[in-house]
């Protein structure tokens, strides 16, 4: 079905990835991005251009007319302070909304919020989508307060919430970071390596934001999108071993030393005017022993199917960094 769909944030990792899918099913595909944002990965193709940012309304509501679905994927994971995330994550968000419930016809909303608006797990039961949440960060808060916007406009636009825990694959930097210490025969991390985690595989994201658009009794529900299998990080770091063939010295850094380290990275990036790469919200998140969730809801009521665990998806990912030159 030819349907009119709008994306923010799509010239990013995820949504450039989502558009080259809904591109192959036929989709008119428009992108929204930042003010002097590059195309980046979604250059050349057939692809509509706002760069409106998610600051005006009346502009986001000129993109939306006419719209059958907008998939909301903008947001900062990384920020100078904590106003400025909730400035976009949150707020963003109450606009991006605004501008749906103001059309003639609201279009159909897919808002992908994160693992982090939950919190990691207490004891030793898998995160769920109604379990009680306990962001430990702003990034966490912000995505949570977000989640709340979409449920006050429950009324006026049909909307879904996925939330994810972290997304690797090609195209993808933060977890390049890891590939290329192993590469170098040494990485480090904060708290032991046996810490447990679930993870999705891009592509399997991707099909988790499809699944949300075409189920019906999917409008205001929470749904995660995550692979079933759960894996600790030195499971994780193995298998990036495995294929970058190195046998790396891993190395646990204390809570107490990562925090320390934040609070220096978090000062220089200060006086340099940007985000800084790891703070103490990260330190706190990374130290919890277990960030495992559930998508057994999703794949019951949407037919989500991950199909991609970590066996298989590191090495796609390793290959892809190669083919580029990044590792």
């Amino acid at each position: 079905m030819n349907m009119r769909t709008v994306i923010t944030g799509g010239a990013g990792f995820v949504g450039s990835h989502l558009i080259e899918r809904l591109i192959s099913e036929g989709h008119d595909v428009c992108c929204i991005e930042r003010p002097g944002a590059t195309r980046g990965w979604i250059h050349g193709l057939p692809v509509s251009w706002k760069d409106v940012g998610l600051e005006n309304v009346d502009r986001l509501r000129e993109c939306f007319q006419d719209a059958d679905l907008v998939f909301h994927l903008a947001g900062l994971t990384e920020a100078r302070s904590d106003s400025e995330m909730y400035a976009i994550n949150t707020e963003g968000t109450s606009r991006v909304m605004e501008a749906a419930a103001s059309v003639c016809r609201p279009p159909r909303v897919v808002f992908m919020s994160s693992l982090a608006a939950a919190g990691p797990c207490r004891g030793n039961a898998d995160l769920a989508p109604d379990t009680v949440p306990y962001p430990l960060s702003a990034y966490g808060h912000s995505k949570l307060l977000a989640e709340a916007v979409i449920h006050a406009y429950a009324d006026r636009v049909p909307a879904t919430i996925l939330r994810f825990p972290s997304v690797y694959g090609p195209r993808e930097r933060a977890v390049l970071k890891l590939f290329r210490m192993i590469a170098h025969r040494f990485a480090i991390t904060v708290g032991g390596w046996e810490r447990e985690l679930s993870l999705v595989y891009v592509d399997d994201a991707v099909s988790g934001l499809i699944a949300a658009m075409h189920a019906e009794d999917a409008i205001g529900h929470t749904y995660i999108i995550a692979h079933p299998e759960s894996v600790t990080w030195l499971q994780f770091a193995r298998a990036v071993a495995k294929e970058v063939g190195r046998d790396p010295l891993l190395v646990s850094l204390p809570t107490l030393a990562g925090r320390m380290a934040a609070v220096c990275v978090e000062g220089v990036s200060k006086l340099q005017g940007r985000a800084a790469i790891l703070n103490r919200d990260r330190v706190r998140e990374l130290a919890q022993r277990r960030w495992v969730c559930s998508p057994a809801l999703a794949m019951r009521q949407l037919g989500y199917a991950p199909l991609f665990p970590v066996r298989v998806g590191v090495p796609r990912t390793a290959a892809w960094y190669r083919e580029v030159n990044w590792l």
